[in-house]
């Protein structure tokens, strides 16, 4: 699951996000994945958007693409009032749907993906809290941890925040040891 976009912020009703074109949100990804995690082999398995899954060849997973699948929540019909359990269902429901497509899909067209939903760009906590909440416990309740990777990108980071200076299931690298790549 990844957050990463160019927009702007649209305070309005606390909505953050919820305008910007799918088209424009996942040229930023692309471009964020060639230009800064596969640059900076901030993945070990991800060069560019083309080539994903680099070196799991031993493991059975070929080298394929990387599929982008940008989502938002509908704020025509959300109510103010539900609209954050909306945008939570949104993204809980979008992880799953992204499993399916490329279970769906050959490894070497798709060899992994990322989910972008721009709503959550300036608020990593809800964020996290979703995905350490919601999403995690629902791979492992399905047992499908051995084929699920789960990596959580969002621009506003923090490994601090959340209590952990060493490698944990679905999160980045902490920011001390990314120094060390550039």
């Amino acid at each position: 699951i990844f957050t990463k976009s160019e927009a702007t912020t649209n305070d309005q009703n606390n909505v953050h996000n919820a305008s910007m074109p799918a088209n424009c949100a996942t040229s930023a990804t692309e471009n964020w994945v060639n230009n800064f995690l596969g640059k900076y082999r901030l993945c070990p398995y991800t060069s560019s958007v083309s080539r994903a899954a680099v070196g799991l060849s031993s493991v059975g997973v070929p080298v394929g693409g990387v599929h982008v699948r940008v989502e938002s929540t509908n704020v025509e019909s959300a109510e103010r009032k539900s609209y954050n359990i909306l945008r939570a269902a949104m993204l809980v429901s979008s992880f799953w749907s992204e499993v399916v497509t490329l279970m769906h899909s050959s490894q070497e067209d798709w060899a992994t993906s990322l989910l972008v939903f721009p709503e959550y760009d300036t608020e990593f906590e809800s964020f996290v809290g979703i995905c350490d909440s919601i999403v995690e416990p629902t791979v492992v309740a399905t047992q499908s941890t051995d084929f699920i990777g789960r990596a959580w990108f969002h621009p506003q980071y923090d490994s601090d925040s959340i209590g952990h200076s060493e490698v944990i299931a679905g999160h980045a690298v902490p920011h001390k040891m990314v120094k060390g790549f550039m």
